[in-house]
């Protein structure tokens, strides 16, 4: 199979994954789609890509998210 053919299933492919997790996403907050995406396995930059938005929004909410998970988990922990 010839380069250009390899380049344009891939990009197909892309786009059909990018679509695919977008439709799984719409309706729900920013910061729901981010985790939802994130734990699917996408990286932060194709997280951005798909919501339009930069890996730095993607990053920060992803950290927030964790540091509130932490926070829970520890007043359960406390709280027994």
């Amino acid at each position: 199979m010839d380069k250009e053919i390899q380049k344009d299933i891939l990009h197909e492919l892309k786009m059909i994954k990018r679509l695919l997790a977008y439709n799984l996403v719409t309706g729900s907050k920013q910061t729901e789609q981010i985790s939802k995406l994130n734990f699917m396995g996408f990286r932060q930059k194709e997280i951005a890509e798909i919501l339009g938005t930069t890996a730095n929004t993607v990053n920060t909410t992803l950290n927030r998210l964790k540091k509130s998970k932490q926070k829970k988990a520890s007043k359960e922990t406390h709280d027994e």
